[in-house]
């Protein structure tokens, strides 16, 4: 009878362990499961976060480079400016890039043209009218863009600086050039008028360039864009 009270009380013991064990890996899966649970919201939280910062970025970020006129554009924003930086093959230098900076964004220059504007011989010449010559505002600044412009970009190399009036070309020793005097240079003719940018009927290698007033450099920097959608076309 000791026995068999001694195996029965055993059996109950063991059958306890047993159903404490149970009862711990039972406990041990529910924290792991809830474990499990947390950790995977805190994935899909950093992933969300990270989401709305970079998505937006890199939105943001691709939006300021586009291509248009056959020019590779990227915005750049500087404090109180923007600039538009386009990146083209110069027209003589195949292993040359040329770079060009804007005020204006090129996609809304709607500045009247007409003509078609790939036709440059070596040598060049800016002339410009008295009116402009007495500019102190932004079209005196993005003359030297054009002047760069012409030189690298369109590549007729050596540049002149020229007059539209034979008094005022003669009194500044530069030359008097218009585009019914000079057929044998690329010349780019700058006045005041309403803005707009045309090429010559009678020398194809002659543009002139209208600039509403001096702060006015729409026309220039239309110029320089048509020409090289002109030419790459």
């Amino acid at each position: 009878m000791a026995k068999r009270k001694n195996k029965i009380e055993k059996n109950k013991i063991v059958k306890e362990k047993e159903g404490e064990v149970e009862k711990e890996v039972g406990v041990g899966k529910v924290t792991i499961e809830r474990e499990n649970r947390q950790m995977g919201w805190f994935i899909f939280t950093v992933i969300a976060v990270f989401a709305l910062v970079l998505i937006p970025y890199f939105w943001v970020e691709s939006s300021k480079s586009f291509e248009f006129g056959n020019i590779d554009w990227v915005i750049e924003d500087y404090e109180n400016l923007r600039i538009f930086h386009g990146r083209f093959l110069s027209f003589t230098n195949s292993n040359l890039y040329y770079n060009v900076f804007l005020r204006g964004d090129p996609r809304k220059n709607d500045i009247y043209t007409e003509g078609n504007f790939d036709s440059f011989k070596y040598g060049g010449i800016i002339s410009v009218s008295p009116e402009v010559d007495s500019c102190r505002g932004e079209l005196s600044r993005v003359m030297l863009d054009l002047g760069a412009f012409l030189k690298r970009g369109a590549g007729v190399g050596v540049l002149e600086s020229g007059s539209t009036d034979e008094g005022v070309a003669n009194e500044s020793g530069r030359r008097f050039v218009t585009c019914g005097n000079v057929f044998d240079r690329t010349v780019v003719i700058v006045e005041i008028g309403e803005a707009r940018v045309l090429q010559d009927d009678d020398n194809s290698f002659c543009y002139t360039v209208y600039a509403e007033d001096c702060n006015d450099v729409r026309g220039v920097e239309r110029f320089m864009v048509k020409a090289v959608e002109d030419f790459r076309d």
